[in-house]
């Protein structure tokens, strides 16, 4: 697969930038700007509307799209999908996220003054790195299970149709055993209908049954997962129906509420929130505040040193 950093290496044009991958992927809202066939559901998502503000002038995404036609638009091969655009914590500099042949998204840096870009990721670090983070997951609502006045957080912004959560989940549900202490929350996080077709109505059902029974919700989350592969768009609610019954649930109910003003409400909220985290990717983790993405690939015995470490660090 070419990747923006191949592309980069061949394209004396574009010659300013240094590669490295963000593990990140588009925002859940609007219409993606695209110069060929979308992104994959995990890499890319649409269209994020930015207003910028007095310290930034931003790109528009015509802009943001000209300048790539112009330093790679020389080969068919490669097409792209811009995610956001967005002021950076960097003041004077734009954020901008892009999706190269379906592949994982990369945060630009950009200044337009200087016309140079570089890319990677921005980092908390400081003595107290995670504390901003934290004050925002105050605002967290989703089920929850575990120690409930625990002054350590894990969080987790999930889809219920995104193949990585589902890897994710083992791994979460193992934490929660051996982290009794910790508070385990759940946000509701599905990708746009374009890339993950029932994602959305997963997450009304799911919402509902937290809304009826928290206990149930985590059957319910575990059942959606196992039969991911057996759910379609055209069945999604019969086969949603029958996982709530599996999982000790009134599936009338579940499915009456899945429709409610009140349910779309609450899953906005969620996707509001997320954004506020600079969440782009599903699952997106955060324990104790630090961002934590593809846990599912990162070795075990480091996750549960890295959840003990915030522990020993709780409050600070």
């Amino acid at each position: 697969m070419t990747t923006l950093k191949t592309v980069v290496l061949a394209s004396a044009t574009f010659a300013t930038f240094t590669m490295a991958a963000a593990q990140t992927a588009p925002a859940p809202k609007n219409p993606a700007a695209t110069s060929a066939a979308p992104a994959k559901a995990e890499a890319a998502k649409p269209i994020q509307a930015v207003v910028p503000s007095s310290r930034t002038a931003l790109p528009t995404t015509a802009e943001v799209d000209a300048y790539m036609k112009r330093s790679f638009g020389y080969d068919p091969a490669v097409s792209w999908q811009i995610g956001s655009i967005r002021e950076s914590d960097v003041p004077g500099i734009a954020e901008i996220v892009v999706s190269v042949n379906r592949g994982e998204p990369y945060h630009l840096f950009f200044s337009a003054g200087a016309q140079t870009a570089f890319v990677g990721q921005v980092l908390p670090f400081g003595p107290n790195p995670f504390a901003t983070t934290r004050a925002k997951l105050q605002g967290i609502f989703g089920p929850s299970r575990g120690g409930q006045d625990s002054p350590i957080q894990i969080v987790e912004f999930s889809d219920l149709e995104c193949p990585h959560c589902k890897a994710a989940q083992p791994v979460v549900e193992k934490l929660a055993a051996e982290f009794p202490q910790v508070r385990f929350t759940f946000q509701q996080f599905p990708l746009p209908a374009s890339l993950h077709p029932w994602a959305m109505k997963a997450a009304q059902y799911a919402d509902c049954a937290g809304q009826l029974d928290k206990n149930a919700f985590w059957k319910y989350v575990d059942a959606i997962f196992e039969n991911q592969g057996g759910i379609a768009l055209a069945t999604a609610d019969d086969k949603l129906k029958e996982l709530a019954t599996a999982s000790g649930l009134d599936a009338a109910k579940v499915a009456a509420c899945a429709t409610s003003p009140e349910t779309d409400a609450r899953i906005q909220k969620s996707l509001a929130l997320g954004e506020t985290l600079n969440v782009n990717q599903t699952p997106t983790v955060f324990i104790n505040g630090r961002m934590v993405l593809g846990i599912a690939s990162i070795p075990y015995d480091n996750v549960k040193n890295l959840v003990q470490v915030e522990i020993d660090h709780a409050g600070r």
